[in-house]
């Protein structure tokens, strides 16, 4: 049903009264209906999920139709442990690689595990991330297996494929990228969180992505609120969506 304009006023007017936001459901004010209209538009076939934790991400593609295949990377215990679970019931439509961090290295690292899982990274959280959220303490230090994802997609044989990145990595996504200097090339489109205050020690700049993305010859298509200061309510982190130029 289409509404008039001074009905669809006249609902957010009374939705406001009582601290709720009333809006039409569709691609233009939901940020999930825009990607998975993105992702059927440029063909992906195949997303490569890195900083997967328990799967939230890769269920919520497959809620929204994703049809095809889905690669999670997490190098938590307890979040890959529950990753294998939730990707069991999919088949060959999802598959876990061994638990390990992508970086720059093989040399291995350190994995500073947050209160809030969520937020572990092989960066450690700043004090003002802390202050701002306690939820993003370090609870735990644990060795992590590093790798190059470039040496993972080499098994894969990704090359017929249209293929979509999805980074989540708190700060480390220069590193990521560093180690898939050749895996770049092959890539359809890049899902990247970005952060413009500093939230983790050594994080990467949002203007060094947004550089690097252009000269590998990739446009930015959207962007997606993320994190906010939940104190000052500054925005924090976005999430960056871009495809190949054509």
């Amino acid at each position: 049903m289409l509404l008039n304009p001074t009905t669809k006023a006249y609902l957010r007017k009374l939705g406001r009264r009582f601290g709720l936001e009333i809006r039409p459901s569709g691609v233009n004010s939901r940020d999930d209906l825009r990607f998975i209209h993105f992702i059927r538009m440029h063909k992906i076939d195949t997303v490569i999920d890195v900083g997967a934790n328990r799967g939230q991400f890769a269920r919520g593609l497959f809620d929204l139709g994703f049809e095809g295949r889905i690669i999670s990377i997490e190098p938590l215990p307890e979040a890959h442990r529950a990753l294998e679970v939730s990707a069991s019931q999919f088949g060959s439509r999802w598959t876990v690689a061994p638990r390990l961090a992508l970086s720059d290295t093989t040399d291995g690292g350190t994995l500073f595990v947050t209160q809030s899982d969520t937020a572990s990274s092989l960066l450690q959280p700043t004090e003002a991330l802390n202050q701002a959220t306690p939820s993003t303490e370090v609870v735990e230090r644990i060795p992590v297996e590093t790798a190059k994802l470039d040496d993972l997609v080499a098994k894969l044989n990704l090359n017929q494929s249209r293929v979509l990145l999805k980074l989540d990595v708190q700060g480390g996504e220069d590193k990521v990228l560093a180690g898939a200097a050749n895996t770049i090339h092959i890539l359809s489109g890049l899902l990247i969180e970005l952060s413009f205050a500093d939230l983790y020690s050594n994080q990467t700049s949002p203007a060094e992505i947004f550089n690097h993305m252009t000269d590998v010859g990739f446009e930015l298509w959207d962007l997606w609120r993320g994190y906010s200061n939940p104190q000052t309510h500054r925005l924090n982190q976005i999430d960056a969506l871009f495809f190949r130029s054509k």
